[in-house]
């Protein structure tokens, strides 16, 4: 397996590699020329002390035995400094090069702490680097242009959803009006007539609930804060969903604690009621949907059990994306739009929270939803 180090301590070991590399060729080249120096020293011609007045002796040359001795330890102590001094300045400069590389490239820490931070919802908001009109700065001007297209992107996208769903409303409540007073002017209609109608009735009904999904998609930010109480949101959701358990006898048992959650009621509401409601829609006749809520330090844990037919392993983290379903032709069936569980993940995460599918422990699904009992949300504006 390969061991990756972070740039700063690669950097200082190249550069502490070259550093010694260096070393260790200016050393051998200093004892190299200082072992001939030494030779050369000592082939020099030494003169005996004599008489002023008395006549010049030759010279004398010195023996090796009177020589070798001192040049050896000489030599010796000239190498053993030589290398203490080059592993001493190799040491001192891998500190300082580890220092000097962790100063140039705290910009490039600082870069990276920001974009971390960075969300969907800021965007808009440039990387603050400091130009020293390095590599750094660069790279902090082309991930806010970057940042910039996004937002531009976002922005758009979220106009579209937002303006699409006001002009449908109109259409699809003109078109249930039309249909109800039809109902009422003709109370037996004829059976062809009648089915025609009930699809058309069908139909209006799973676009409304679409337009729905996406203006809630699409004004979370203007969501207030409140502090709901968690068994009370779960018995209003419980009640709203039981004319759909009813016909079909499926019980819904909640058990909750009564504490308090930081977040906005409509929003939890809505995301519990998706919850609940996909879960009877699956559940068989007669049987049972679970809600269970527990408070685990500073989360509460909101379980929402059926005993449905259960979701595919490869399947449970694709149902929350936007019209995504495992069985397109039962969930047609069931009236879904494709966005409830989208939309449960939406509020979850903009409550600071997260929802995960998992295996029931009798068959079906259990869907987790855990929320934060403080969450931190946007400051609703000012009307």
């Amino acid at each position: 397996m390969k061991i990756r180090g972070s740039l700063r301590l690669r950097v200082t070991l190249v550069c502490t590699a070259l550093l010694a590399l260096c070393c260790l060729l200016l050393t051998l080249t200093n004892n190299f020329s200082a072992m001939h120096l030494a030779d050369a020293i000592q082939a020099t011609p030494v003169f005996p002390a004599q008489d002023m007045e008395a006549e010049p002796s030759p010279a004398l040359p010195m023996t090796d035995l009177e020589l070798s001795q001192p040049a050896v330890q000489a030599r010796q102590s000239f190498h053993i400094q030589s290398l203490l001094a080059m592993a001493a300045i190799v040491v001192a400069g891998s500190v300082l090069i580890y220092w000097g590389v962790g100063k140039a490239l705290a910009p490039l820490h600082e870069l990276t702490r920001q974009i971390r931070k960075r969300t969907a919802d800021d965007l808009d908001r440039p990387v603050d680097i400091p130009n020293h009109g390095d590599e750094v700065w660069e790279l902090a001007c082309s991930f806010n242009q970057m940042s910039e297209r996004l937002n531009q992107v976002f922005v758009m996208q979220k106009n579209f959803s937002h303006n699409a769903a006001h002009e449908f409303r109109t259409p699809l409540a003109i078109m249930k009006t039309r249909l109800g007073l039809y109902r009422k002017k003709v109370p037996a209609p004829p059976p062809e007539t009648a089915e025609l109608v009930g699809i058309l009735e069908g139909e209006v009904d799973r676009l409304s609930s679409l337009v729905g999904d996406l203006l809630d998609l699409t004004n979370l930010e203007d969501a207030p804060r409140q502090e709901p109480v968690v068994v009370e949101l779960l018995r209003s959701v419980a009640d709203e969903v039981r004319p759909l358990a009813g016909p079909r006898q499926v019980a819904v048992a909640v058990d909750a604690p009564r504490c308090t959650l930081r977040g906005n009621r409509q929003l939890l509401h809505r995301a519990l009621f998706n919850l609940v409601e996909n879960a009877v829609k699956y559940s068989p006749t007669g049987g049972t949907v679970e809600v269970l809520a527990r408070q685990t330090g500073g989360l509460i844990q909101i379980q929402v059990t059926d005993q449905g037919p259960g979701i595919p392993e490869e399947c449970r983290q694709q149902i929350f994306e936007p019209f995504f379903r495992v069985d397109r032709a039962r969930s047609r069936r069931q009236g879904g739009t494709g966005l409830g569980l989208a939309l449960v993940r939406t509020i979850a995460q903009f409550h600071g929270g997260s929802v995960h599918a998992e295996p029931g422990p009798n068959g079906g699904s259990r869907f987790v939803l855990e929320l934060p009992l403080r969450a931190t949300i946007p400051e609703a504006p000012d009307p």
